[in-house]
């Protein structure tokens, strides 16, 4: 459950402009995460009854959650009993409310105007170190609190490296701070983590690269919405497909 040392990056999101920390986090720090966690997820517990199902494996590993508000990462990382390293676009990243935690916490933004090496990189790196990695494979916030289209993007990440992906379904959150809302609402909340979809099963998906990029994001995304108890939007828009054909 401790820091492993993280790369030097001389830029964020892909853009040299935009610098993110990535520098390892001191003794104070870590401590000060621990006090914040207990005390957010006491605060999750006493405001929206706050539920985790399921359990996480040891060593490294990805955390791939649907994403219907900006404090999604902050239940997400309530739920999981480590430091986890959150790939995050950089609309969340540079939230008013929450930026300045995301950056302390070594979050990694990414960016949709400029190529994701640097972001990628770091982020392999942590998987290296045995770190939990969370990603969001919608590439975006739900409007509506249901799974938008999977982005092969972030799925792009662990595809090849070896460690098993575990589902996530937050229920509840787009409830607790919709988009365009300041403040949280009273809202029960549940974190269900799935069953861990392993590196053999990523292997077992057909095809070539694109093909099986493709596949492993389609298999993901299924994986997330039986948790979040919503029908795929693959599946939503395949269906809608054939009965017009």
């Amino acid at each position: 459950m401790g820091e492993g040392r993280e790369p030097n990056a001389s830029g964020g999101a892909g853009d040299p402009a935009t610098p993110f920390p990535t520098a390892p986090q001191g003794r104070l720090s870590n401590a000060l995460f621990w006090v914040l966690w207990f005390m957010v997820r006491l605060a999750l517990r006493l405001y929206c009854r706050f539920r985790v199902e399921g359990e996480l494996p040891q060593g490294a590993y990805v955390v791939a959650a649907n994403h219907a508000s900006f404090f999604d990462p902050i239940v997400l990382g309530a739920a999981v009993p480590r430091r986890v390293v959150f790939l995050m676009t950089e609309v969340v990243y540079r939230s008013r409310t929450m930026g300045w935690f995301y950056r302390w916490n070594r979050a990694i933004p990414l960016s949709t105007r400029f190529p994701n090496r640097e972001s990628m990189r770091v982020a392999r790196q942590a998987l290296k170190r045995g770190r939990a990695v969370g990603i969001y494979p919608e590439g975006g916030i739900s409007r509506d609190g249901k799974p938008l289209l999977g982005s092969p993007g972030a799925v792009s990440l662990v595809l090849n490296e070896g460690v098993p992906i575990i589902p996530v379904g937050l229920v509840g959150t787009h409830g607790l701070l919709p988009p365009g809302a300041v403040f949280p609402r009273p809202c029960r909340v549940t974190v269900r983590f799935g069953k861990p979809i392993t590196p053999a099963e990523l292997a077992a998906v057909p095809g070539g690269r694109r093909e099986r990029l493709q596949g492993a994001t389609k298999l993901i995304m299924a994986r997330i919405a039986e948790l979040t108890g919503h029908e795929p939007r693959e599946a939503e828009l395949e269906r809608a497909f054939t009965e017009s054909a």
